[in-house]
């Protein structure tokens, strides 16, 4: 968390494939840090903890994002699959595996 805080809840699949809340909300403050991951959950939803002000996060993956399938949830469990996309008009995306991974 760089600014401000954010609310992360995660979530686990229920065996109905709904999605059911795992723990408590946590506040993250400047300076925390929250991982997620397949082998340790990574289904969450953050959320900006204030009304009235503006709050920073930045997130690392540790994977090309502009190859890696995810999704967003719904919360009945219903998921919609998507690649991150890359947005530059200057200069190629040398890192940008997505179109070679639709070719294999």
């Amino acid at each position: 968390m760089l600014r401000g805080a954010e609310y992360s809840q995660g979530f686990q699949r229920h065996t109905d494939g709904s999605l059911i809340a795992e723990g408590g909300r946590v506040q993250l403050r400047p300076g925390q840090v929250e991982a997620v991951s397949p082998k340790i959950g990574d289904i969450h939803q953050v959320s900006n903890a204030f009304d009235d002000q503006v709050s920073i996060s930045i997130h690392v993956y540790g994977a090309n994002i502009g190859a890696v399938r995810r999704a967003v949830y719904l919360a009945d469990g219903s998921e919609k699959l998507f690649i991150s996309g890359y947005s530059n008009a200057f200069l190629p995306n040398i890192w940008d595996l997505s179109k070679e991974s639709q070719a294999l």
